[in-house]
């Protein structure tokens, strides 16, 4: 968080602003009349009607200021404010550098300017105006703060930290500077120093709405969820308007065993009063055209498009759903988050746009200008949501899905998406203001790459069972783990294995817990949260996962699933007690469905004596996920498909929503269905000549299908491989061609036409080394027949051909991919340009900066090119920017220096030169402070 600075009026009689007003807005037609081309008169009145908040007069007036007198000092600053205050951005930054131009020494421009870049995501100029206003005002805490809060959001925690000392230094009891001290450490895992920043920032500002927040987040991850409901009514009684604070209050009620579901779902209707109700007298009439068959808009809205769960259910949705002719998506991603996962989703769509910087009345402006029939929310009361612009209704019908396991209490939405083990028809209706409508499955599981194979059941070697939880440790309240410890008390040789911690704090609340309900520390095994691939390994150890309550897993009970290990839940009265129920149910487990606690028990203690039949079910465990609705993404697709067509038919005929269970068999998409779920029971033998048949005829998606269906069942299978290789190749995806044309070669090593399609398919994707490698290899082992040595003949001629550096076309495609922002495919191509260009400098820069942009190690290829091109700024500056990232500051700034001795208005040279300065700097003061403290 930064902190702007607003200025005292200097008008004099401040303390009758209402008898100024009244006398500005009484004469300022008179004024108009009298001196129609005076400057300071209009900056006057603009003045003073900012005092009353008339704000869009006061805009008027010092926009007809600026325009008479371009110089106004006063009218441009307090203009830039208003902007600023309005959320307009650009505009306050464009303002405030006018201001800074006539006033270069005034340190609230410098920091206001900073705080409208900021806002503006321009974090680089931003963090240059922070430093001149310290250059101004040297002991400023607000200036150090700022600067804090701009490396925070750059990712540079440890220097973030510093600045932040350095303002609480000067000012103790700063409570931005305490609060984004908290932010540093929770994003550290340092809960218990978090939540003391954090408190003390509160207790300096009790309206400090950041802190607020994070003091949720830290007890929240502490697992201390009573807490976070009393500090979240607390900040309530500061300001009721707090929206998220509110969404974090029932998104705490839903993980509460004290609360009755009743008294939940009150407080989500208590939300909308809050912010639903004052805009339901101006909802609008939709004036969308009400054809029930033609071809609807399809509206997502979300946070959390990016490498986060809610990403890996909807991908596989959007992989079928785009079939659909009837339904156009668009997207509204309310996050600025941009990795492989967004990158993926960002192709399936036809249009995606940022919504993140927009208010509630921009976004719901947008929404209805865009024509959006059918608008549906994945986030719920999650953090990031929009709710409180979806209240406003700007789409005729609008959906919750996925994102959140409860209702979001408004009348403007229409539905939530469920399936008929999740809400079975009548059970949760009374606790929902939307219609249920039940799909296939609630949502589909996207199984991860990294998964390894699964291992027989542990108990079979131990001799003993495994109990297992992944769940985070918000989820594990003091009554779970009694009952947890009650089912190892009945079973005294059984282990527990608890992973996802994420401190030793809560691993040692838990162990004594465990203590306090009569279980030794040495049978249980506790883990930190560590990366997917030996998260998922850590399965092994484990034969039956215990669920909690009254929130129970979801993603971790289908992780263990995938990893052969069924959980062992309990059903509780409300939605977010079905998870794992679901989960269980729908893959045909209900024998690990408890009702209450003693069942649970009992269910357990069966379960644990029959280790022959865990190892039956982790056998099966994939093929049970697979072969259920939610192993078919294009099952449920076709499942939204007619949901949606249904909730649009009904509105077409005024008809208000009702719950119903929708019908993929009525959707164009049962056949995609079908066709995927056939790809589970394909025949080879069958299948390939049809395939071929098709291949041959042109039809290449018939043929593409069959190829995938056959490796589907038979990776090793050589000519489906090398049909599918030159299937890509015929369609110009020579890169993608090449593993199945290599995978082809090694299953079937003799057969002379797969070396010639594999060398044929390097040379194609401009690999020519590799190419001549492989066919001369192939030569050698007799492989010598005339097409063959053609094929060697040409190889050889396209490498005596090749140029020394890329041509203008190909690096027109490298600057169009980095200015597109695909970052993944600017790597792909530029270690095609390296491995075709060797000694260009040009080739190596450009992978050593997408190689960066992705946080990869990019130290050594930034080297090589610059070894190459000694006289390239770019490729100095970027080096420069990788020593800097390594903490190498006197590194970083001899490059910079050097890209400046050579381009002296780089600017971006300029802004990371003083970054590294001011980072030395700050490690000088540390040093000092230390020897003098």
């Amino acid at each position: 968080m930064h902190t702007s600075i607003q200025t005292a009026p200097t008008t004099s009689g401040i303390h009758q602003v209402d008898e100024i007003i009244s006398a500005a807005l009484a004469d300022y037609r008179k004024m108009q009349a009298t001196l129609p081309r005076d400057a300071q008169v209009h900056y006057t009145i603009g003045y003073t009607l900012c005092l009353s908040d008339k704000t869009d007069d006061a805009e008027a007036a010092f926009r007809l200021a600026i325009e008479l007198k371009p110089d106004h000092f006063h009218a441009l600053k307090d203009y830039a404010a208003l902007l600023l205050d309005r959320g307009q951005y650009d505009e306050a930054a464009t303002h405030y550098r006018a201001a800074s131009l006539l006033v270069r020494d005034d340190a609230t421009i410098a920091c206001n300017l900073g705080a409208a870049l900021q806002a503006a995501g321009e974090l680089e100029q931003a963090l240059a105006a922070y430093q001149r206003m310290l250059e101004l005002l040297p002991d400023s805490a607000i200036a150090h703060n700022n600067i804090g809060s701009i490396l925070q959001n750059q990712g540079h925690i440890e220097l973030a930290q510093q600045s932040f000392v350095r303002a609480l230094a000067i000012e103790p009891n700063f409570a931005d500077a305490l609060s984004n001290m908290g932010v540093c450490l929770l994003g550290l895992g340092r809960l218990d120093e978090s939540l003391d920043y954090t408190r003390r920032a509160i207790e300096h500002n009790p309206a400090h709405l950041q802190a607020r927040t994070n003091i949720t987040s830290v007890l929240f991850k502490l697992g201390r969820n009573e807490e976070v409901i009393e500090q979240c009514r607390l900040a309530l009684q500061v300001n009721p308007d707090w929206k998220h604070i509110y969404s974090n209050l029932l998104f705490s009620l839903a993980h509460s065993e004290q609360i009755a579901p009743e008294a939940v779902f009150s407080e989500h209707l208590r939300y909308a009063e809050q912010f639903e109700q004052p805009q339901r007298a101006i909802w609008r009439q939709h004036d969308n055209v009400r054809d029930s068959q033609r071809r609807l808009r399809i509206g997502f809205v979300s946070a959390d498009l990016y490498n986060h769960v809610v990403a890996s259910f909807i991908t596989p949705i959007f992989e079928h759903l785009r079939h659909a002719p009837g339904l156009e998506l668009r997207v509204y991603a309310n996050s600025l988050h941009d990795d492989a996962s967004s990158r993926q989703l960002k192709k399936m769509v036809p249009s995606w746009q940022q919504v993140e910087r927009l208010t509630d009345e921009e976004f719901n402006k947008l929404i209805i200008s865009d024509s959006i029939d059918i608008l549906i929310d994945l986030s719920g009361h999650t953090g990031g949501n929009r709710l409180s612009a979806l209240a406003g209704k700007p789409a005729p019908l609008q959906v919750s899905w996925i994102g959140y396991p409860m209702t979001t209490g408004l009348q403007a939405m229409d539905y939530y998406l469920s399936d008929r083990y999740f809400s079975p028809p009548g059970m949760f209706d009374a606790q929902f203001t939307e219609k249920l409508v039940r799909l296939p499955a609630s949502a589909p599981f996207l199984p991860p790459a990294e998964a390894p194979d699964i291992n027989p059941a542990p108990a079979l070697a131990n001799g003993y069972i495994t109990f297992g939880s992944f769940n985070r440790p918000s989820k594990i309240s003091r009554k779970v783990i009694a009952r947890w410890a009650k089912l190892l008390r009945i079973l005294p040789d059984a282990r527990m294995v608890m992973a996802g911690m994420t401190e030793d704090g809560i691993t040692e609340t838990l162990r004594n817990w465990f203590a306090d309900d009569g279980i030794a520390g040495d049978r249980l095994d506790f883990h930190r949260h560590t990366h997917t691939t030996a998260y998922l390994k850590l399965h092994e150890q484990v034969d039956i996962c215990l669920d909690t309550s009254p929130y129970t897993g979801g993603t971790t009970t289908l992780y263990a699933l995938w990893m052969g290990v069924p959980t062992l839940t309990m059903t509780t009265p409300t939605l977010p007690g079905r998870v794992g129920a679901t989960i269980m149910l729908q893959a045909g487990l209900a024998e690990f469905v408890a009702i209450d606690e003693d069942d649970f028990i009992e269910k357990g203690i069966a379960l644990a004596g029959n280790s022959e039949h865990l190892n039956s079910i982790r056998r099966q465990a994939r093929a049970r996920i697979s072969n259920s609705a939610m192993g078919q993404p294009a099952l449920i697709a076709a499942g939204l498909d007619h949901a949606l067509r249904n909730m649009w038919q009904r509105w077409c005929v005024g008809l208000p929503p009702i719950s119903f269970d929708s019908n993929p068999e009525q959707s164009v998409l049962v056949g995609r269905a079908r066709s995927h779920k056939a790809l589970h029971e394909v025949k080879v033998d069958v299948a390939l000549p049809l395939a071929l048949e098709h291949h041959q005829a042109g039809r290449l998606e018939e043929a593409e299908t069959l190829y995938l269906a056959i490796l589907h069942v038979q990776p090793d299978h050589a000519i489906a491989n090398h049909n599918m290789g030159l299937l890509a190749g015929q369609l110009g995806y020579h890169d993608a061609a090449l593993p199945y044309l290599r995978k082809a070669l090694q299953c079937s090593g003799d057969e002379s036409y797969f070396h010639y399609s594999y060398a044929n398919g390097l040379l194609q994707a401009g690999q020519l080394q590799q190419a001549l490698e492989v066919i001369s290899a192939a030569v050698a082992q007799d492989h010598d027949d005339p097409q063959t040595q053609s094929l060697q003949h040409r190889v050889r001629q396209a490498i005596a051909d090749q140029g020394s550096t890329p041509s203008p076309a190909e690096e027109e495609q490298i600057i169009a991919l980095f200015e597109a922002g695909q970052h993944a495919e600017l790597e792909t191509a530029a270690q095609a340009l390296v491995r075709r260009y060797p000694v260009s400098g040009f080739a190596w820069s450009v992978l050593g900066t997408a190689l960066q942009i992705q946080g990869k190690d990019a130290l050594q290829t930034l080297l090589q090119a610059v070894r190459l091109a000694p006289g390239d700024p770019q490729a100095i500056s970027n080096l420069g920017n990788e020593w800097q990232s390594l903490g190498k500051f006197e590194e970083a700034i001899s490059c910079y220096e050097h890209a400046l001795e050579l381009e002296p208005e780089f600017s971006a040279a300029h802004e990371n030169l003083a970054l590294a300065r001011h980072a030395i700097d700050l490690a000088a003061q540390a040093t000092a402070d230390t020897r003098h403290g």
